[in-house]
């Protein structure tokens, strides 16, 4: 989609602004229930994914909700029974060192799935990292984004006052961001009005700034002063802009976007003033609409736990295929679920939905391709992969398999006897990839079907390795943790690598494709009587 198109605003929508402007906040003190907040814990199917920028799972990530906490492991997801909800809402922490700690939320479900990207601080093209003296003014400025910091002006803690080096990150969060969805506080763009009536936001950009001393400890503006914020107009969104839009600041205790003062159009900018650091966001309130619907498959199956992305804010889908997402009024959206959420091999499927007015409820259901995978092994024929079974124990010569992400990912390690082992595994979501005696390639699926499996199968005894041209043994390597040994071998002139570890495909590594396969996560130490089951696969 174009970015010039991601964001279609109707004349509605700018006179709805104007509209909300006249029952605006006055001042810059966020609206925020002095009530203490009550976390109440709740049975919800609760799992989900943490990535980093670049899209890769990212491990050692601590979880929390409410007073439950776990940290990720190398593949990035995390799992509970119960959540930590406030007002309806289920809230996530995630907290890594070295990145932008992010609270997720949403209005709580039997079962939620939730996608979390965590940013790296340090200097990039959306995040600042610097340090300066407190007693003197600077500006902190990141991907056109703006803040002016008062001197002397920050205070500890406790509200004494501070003096000395600040360290200060800074992040810009652009609209059109390909992750915004995820990236963002919150997740479905709710909010509470200065009135403390309810909202939908339709976000022109945020920024979240943190200031601690050399030790970590937190800094803030003292009371009386502010920081004055300059926001750029997103890509797309040049077209009438509003002349105001209000400020909100995200209330990490409630997990909900709440009303902080008024950004100015000034030129090509948007400047406005807040009265403390966090997460701010430059949003033109509206009603709010619901889309929901249901995922299936061209036999009418529900899919389950893949993603649908509407504009701005996005949802998996349960078990049941069943996604809901809330959006602005008057304000037409595309529903989409893309080819890298569902297969890499299907095309992409959308539907534009028009806008509708404020409580309005709209069901869009979306088909998929099945994810039926024809492929080639080694012998030439067809093998086709629809439904399976296994029985997979801890020892002898059955399987030793691995789950993750609801059974989507299968690592299966079959041995057939003495002299040949072979390695097969299955990702749903991935390309398909074949190892074997005279090589590696790539297998597509046949058009108008969709890569449901990756297949990677290495079969390595003795005799095969002589049989494969310039087969030679490298230096042991570690790949996820694990010593393995690697091994190179030529196709046409080029050289490929490999590298097993305990009969596990650990990495293949082509030389026109670099990486295409290498493990996150090795998991066999399970003790052997969990291993006496049988599961379908597919």
């Amino acid at each position: 989609m174009q970015t010039r198109t991601k964001f279609r605003f109707l004349a509605a929508l700018i006179m709805a602004a104007t509209l909300f402007a006249s029952c605006e906040k006055e001042g810059n003190d966020p609206v925020i229930d002095e009530k203490p907040v009550d976390v109440v814990m709740q049975d919800v199917a609760l799992t989900g994914t943490v990535y980093d920028t670049d899209g890769n799972p990212l491990g050692g990530v601590l979880v929390a909700t409410g007073s439950l906490s776990a940290t990720t492991g190398s593949d990035g997801k995390f799992a509970f029974d119960k959540a930590g909800t406030v007002d309806r809402r289920a809230l996530i922490r995630f907290t890594k060192s070295g990145y932008f700690t992010l609270t997720r939320s949403g209005v709580k479900e039997d079962e939620m799935t939730i996608h979390a990207v965590l940013k790296r601080k340090g200097n990039t093209d959306a995040s600042l990292q610097t340090s300066f003296n407190a007693s003197e003014a600077q500006t902190l400025s990141v991907g056109g984004m703006k803040a002016q910091i008062p001197a002397s002006a920050l205070v500890k803690a406790d509200g004494s006052p501070y003096s000395g080096s600040v360290n200060a990150d800074m992040f810009y969060l652009d609209p059109n961001a390909g992750d915004f969805a995820e990236a963002m506080p919150g997740g479905d763009l709710a909010a509470i009005r200065s009135d403390n009536s309810e909202t939908q936001l339709l976000s022109y950009g945020m920024t979240e700034i943190t200031l601690t001393d050399n030790t970590g400890n937190p800094l803030q503006l003292q009371d009386g002063t502010s920081s004055e914020l300059t926001f750029p107009i997103p890509a797309g969104m040049e077209n009438n802009p509003p002349a105001t839009i209000p400020l909100w600041s995200f209330d990490e205790e409630r997990g909900i976007w709440v009303e902080e003062g008024t950004a100015t159009l000034q030129g090509n900018v948007y400047v406005g003033s807040v009265t403390h650091f966090s997460w701010h966001n430059l949003d033109v309130p509206t009603e709010r609409v619901t889309i929901k619907g249901k995922v299936t498959d061209c036999e009418n199956k529900p899919v389950s736990y893949v993603k649908v992305t509407v504009e701005q804010t996005a949802a998996v889908t349960n078990s049941k295929g069943e996604y809901s997402v809330f959006v602005p009024a008057n304000t037409p959206v595309t529903v989409t679920v893309k080819s890298k959420d569902y297969s890499n091999y299907s095309p992409e499927v959308s539907h534009n939905v028009p806008g509708k007015q404020g409580g309005a409820v709209v069901t869009q259901d979306l088909s998929l391709p099945c994810r039926n995978q024809e492929t080639e092994p080694g012998d030439g024929s067809v093998f086709s992969v629809d439904k399976a079974s296994v029985t997979y124990l801890m020892s002898g010569t059955e399987a030793i398999i691995t789950f993750d992400n609801f059974g989507k990912r299968v690592r299966w390690d079959m041995n057939y006897g003495a002299e040949d082992h072979s390695v097969i595994i299955f990702d749903e979501l991935t390309k398909t990839y074949t190892l074997g005696v005279s090589g590696m390639w790539i297998d597509y699926p046949y058009e108008g079907t969709s890569a449901g499996v990756l297949f990677a199968g290495f079969i390595y005894n003795e005799a095969i390795y002589a049989n494969i041209p310039g087969f030679a043994a490298l230096p042991n390597e570690t790949i996820a943790g694990k010593s393995c040994q690697v091994f190179s071998y030529t196709e046409n002139g080029c050289t490929n690598k490999i590298g097993t570890w305990n009969g596990l495909l650990m990495l293949a590594e082509d030389c026109e494709e670099g990486v295409v396969m290498i493990a996150t996560a090795v998991s066999l130490d399970i003790p052997a009587n969990a291993f006496t089951k049988t599961m379908d696969i597919f």
